[in-house]
């Protein structure tokens, strides 16, 4: 048991645990190489996603885009990090087909909210719901605008003949 990695501290060994990669209790070796993310999906068999947001400058245009990179990571029963924690993964060697990271930290009174699922849609929805409103504003409006008055034209103004003007020769 190692009891400490990348100036992390081991946490307590889960009753049970018997996961050879896990880098405190098991035989995997870690490389000094980490990232820092937040966990987006979790699944079984001890495998999360995590995913970061990064700023790259792009010289085409002279501005700056936000790029946002997701990997697969191995999570230890002794962390089990759970979906919206931020935490610290460490590159290894390859665990699977898709999975070279370990989690090796989870940063306390750090939970990230994440815009996903049924927030986005209630996002969508009050955008639509403003729109609507904008739009029956518009009506209304248009309803209370008093109808412009004509003005009649006397039978003697259209009557007069205009007379060409002679050129001064």
């Amino acid at each position: 048991m190692k009891q400490e990695l990348l100036g992390v501290k081991a946490p307590k060994m889960v009753e049970g645990e018997s996961d050879i990669n896990c880098p405190f209790h098991g035989k995997i070796n870690v490389k000094n190489e980490t990232i820092n993310g937040v966990v987006v999906k979790k699944d079984s068999h001890g495998t999360a996603t995590i995913e970061w947001k990064s700023s790259i400058f792009v010289p085409k245009y002279e501005r700056s885009q936000i790029k946002t990179r997701r990997i697969r990571v191995h999570n230890p029963a002794c962390i089990n990090a759970e979906v919206g924690q931020k935490v610290m993964v460490a590159r290894t060697r390859p665990i699977s087909k898709t999975k070279h990271h370990v989690i090796i930290k989870i940063y306390e009174n750090e939970k990230v909210e994440l815009s996903l699922g049924e927030s986005a849609a209630e996002d969508r929805a009050k955008k639509s719901k403003r729109k609507a409103k904008v739009v029956e504003e518009k009506v209304e409006k248009s309803d209370n605008v008093a109808e412009p008055e004509v003005i009649e034209e006397s039978k003697e103004d259209s009557t007069e003949e205009k007379v060409p003007e002679e050129k001064n020769q």
